[in-house]
């Protein structure tokens, strides 16, 4: 058989091979330090297994604020029943009090001062201060309901031409446009008494109650002095 000679490396040769090598290797640990260190983009998960974007938190909604009403200076604007009415008046109602204790409660048999639904949708749609003169015990066959409300220029057109509609009889007094009606129903005189001046408008129903110069006196407590 033939025998082949086995292939020797040179020592000089061995060198090269190894610092070939080393280079080598020292490329690939820099590439490889290199890829680690890219950054990643923003939305990019981390290394960890599992790892997830931080969510980010919707800003809360501003809170809406309520209308505030803009009222011209030198307009009425009262902030308790207590101060519509003169001493003497709430000396008049005799066994009646102001705002008792169960005219506050949910579902009470009270009024806002109006039996027509228009008118009561303006009052209840509008800024306005309601005022109860009543039993203390609980609801009866008398008593009055006032309220006090705030209406813009074209809200004080719609409550006069429904006034009118209506059929009460109005007519100007004390700088303002009174309205009245009143009936006798079923036994009982119930009547309504409207009184518009400038931005306010006074709301009254009335039933076998009201004493004399009632919505006389709240006008001249509201505008006294002027």
């Amino acid at each position: 058989m033939p025998s082949h000679a086995t292939p020797t490396i040179t020592p000089g040769r061995t060198w090269v091979l190894l610092i070939l090598g080393g280079i080598v290797t020292v490329f690939v640990v820099i590439v490889a330090i290199y890829v680690v260190n890219l950054p990643r983009p923003a939305n990019s998960p981390g290394t960890d297994a599992g790892a997830r974007p931080a969510p980010t938190e919707s800003p809360a909604p501003e809170p809406v604020a309520s209308p505030t009403p803009v009222v011209a200076p030198g307009t009425p604007q009262p902030t308790s029943c207590a101060e519509i009415y003169s001493p003497a008046m709430k000396q008049a109602f005799g066994d009646l009090v102001l705002n008792p204790q169960w005219t506050t409660e949910p579902g009470a048999d009270v009024g806002d001062g109006a039996d027509d639904p228009e008118l009561v949708g303006v009052i209840t749609a509008s800024p306005h201060l309601t005022c109860h003169w009543a039993s203390p015990t609980g609801p009866s066959d008398s008593g009055v309901d006032t309220s006090v409300v705030w209406l813009s220029p074209e809200q004080t057109t719609a409550v006069t031409d429904r006034l009118a509609e209506l059929g009460y009889g109005c007519y100007e007094e004390l700088s303002g446009l009174r309205c009245l009606t009143e009936s006798d129903s079923g036994g009982a005189l119930v009547g309504e008494s409207h009184f518009l001046r400038g931005e306010v408008w006074l709301a009254t129903r009335y039933t076998n109650a009201g004493p004399d110069g009632y919505t006389h006196d709240i006008v001249n407590t509201l505008w006294a002095g002027s």
